[in-house]
């Protein structure tokens, strides 16, 4: 009985300093092309620059890396000169042992605007990332123009990681529950599969992502993130922020509760709402065309952008006819210039991606401080540019079903600059239509759950 005793209690040891070795395992980077790296505060950071214009930053979030942001990068960068990074921690840059949570990224945000001398730039940021932006604006109100949210908890009990992943993030055991992830690829996918709504959009890039951190970089930047945004201190702070902010989040998500849109747009003092149905805790990545739409119609001041979100490919007729400028001074853009080929068999192809670089030109004009916050929502399929219903020939008939007709688009306006949103429902999620089936563990009458996927750890 003793030997056996002995025994187990030398392979606790074991265990426990294998544990230990690899929760203070670090990376650096052996050699940093100029191109690629530059080095912020001691640590080389991996970024990326395309494109021409007004300067857009791209924040990714927590097991995450640059890459997640390519489709929208693309996107902007016909209009915008955009700015990606690896943050410490994650991807491709350097993993020390400390420095990780929201004051510090904050810190490496501000240091990679100054590197480049950036001015006024619209950033948006991804899960935790959106907080380091966030503490950014409220910190350096000067340096950014517009801000942008996806999918950003306003508080620690707004995260709810899958057990699987959570015990990867425990303190001693931890580490070897991570090391088993990077192994292993299948428990690495099963800790990502709900970070998005449908299997089909976890990708390769998302699942590797996961591991090319370091268990002191992943629970570090978790835990103290979790402390620097507990009780509402960062939303409260938030409040100063005085430029325009749209926050997206995903009607799906599992791992932040997409509540936290509605806590966002009660703290600052201009903001719109973007709430995308059947996604989950990456629209970039699951509904790209629709995410990238908002983002634009947002950054450019042009709700006409959002007509392209999800719309069906025109036809030849179609692409013949001018765009109407709209009536007013602040509309007053030029007529459409479509850009067509002519590919084999005479079938028509167009690009949607270029035309609309020309017709909408970005906007100098910011909206007043006391512009109405905005729901976007859907409504037969699309979004109308305007904010308002598509009118019906016969009021008395129900609306036409699209196919996700669960949306319909409001005007919310703020009786106080600095105060909540009276007029946004205490419900965000109240649709005038059911859910199309019970989601795992929830009635169609309960409130949106937080994840099933495991417990939340505050």
């Amino acid at each position: 009985m003793g030997t056996i005793l002995i025994v187990l209690f030398l392979v606790i040891l074991a265990v426990v300093a294998a544990s230990q070795a690899l929760g203070r395992a670090t990376y650096e980077v052996d050699s940093a092309r100029d191109t690629e790296f530059i080095e912020l505060d001691g640590a080389w950071v991996r970024y990326n620059v395309i494109g021409g214009g007004p300067p857009v930053v791209l924040v990714h979030g927590w097991l995450s890396s640059s890459r997640i942001w390519e489709q929208l990068a693309t996107r902007l960068a016909q209009r915008f000169t955009v700015y990606s990074l690896d943050l410490v921690g994650f991807g491709e840059s350097d993993k020390p042992s400390s420095g990780y949570g929201v004051r510090n990224g904050s810190r490496l945000l501000y240091a990679f605007c100054a590197h480049f001398g950036l001015n006024r730039a619209s950033v948006i940021g991804h899960d935790l990332g959106g907080n380091m932006v966030v503490k950014l604006a409220a910190d350096h109100p000067d340096l950014i123009g517009r801000v942008v949210l996806v999918s950003v908890p306003a508080d620690d009990d707004q995260i709810d990681l899958p057990t699987p992943l959570w015990l990867a993030t425990l303190p001693v055991v931890g580490p070897l529950f991570y090391a088993l992830g990077r192994a292993a690829r299948p428990v690495r996918r099963m800790w990502m599969r709900p970070f998005v709504a449908d299997a089909n959009d976890l990708t390769d890039e998302i699942v590797d992502d996961a591991v090319k951190s370091t268990p002191a970089a992943a629970a570090g930047t978790l835990s103290i993130s979790r402390r620097e945004i507990s009780r509402g201190r960062l939303v409260r702070q938030a409040a100063i922020i005085k430029i325009p902010m749209l926050v997206v989040s995903g009607e799906e998500d599992q791992i932040v509760d997409p509540h936290s849109v509605g806590v966002w747009a009660g703290s600052v003092q201009r903001a719109e709402i973007c709430l995308i149905n059947e996604c989950g805790h990456a629209p970039m990545v699951e509904r790209p065309a629709e995410f990238n739409a908002q983002v634009l119609a947002f950054l450019t001041g042009d709700a006409r952008y959002l007509d392209q979100a999800e719309s069906p490919r025109p036809t030849v007729a179609e692409e013949e006819e001018e765009l109407e400028p709209a009536e007013g001074p602040e509309t007053d853009l030029p007529p459409r210039n479509r850009t067509t080929t002519d590919p084999p068999n005479g079938a028509p192809a167009t690009d949607d991606t270029a035309d609309l670089t020309r017709e909408y030109p970005v906007s100098d004009a910011a909206p007043a401080d006391d512009a109405p916050p905005k729901v976007h929502r859907k409504r037969g399929g699309g979004y109308r540019a305007d904010g308002r219903e598509e009118p019906r020939a016969d009021p008395q008939a129900p609306p036409e079903a699209g196919p996700r007709d669960r949306f319909e688009n409001r005007r919310r306006r703020s009786t106080s600059a600095d105060g909540p949103i009276p007029e946004l429902p205490a419900d965000l999620f109240d649709w005038p239509e059911p859910r199309r089936g019970p989601r795992p563990n929830r009635r169609e009458d309960d409130d949106p759950p937080h994840s099933p996927n495991g417990p939340s750890h505050s």
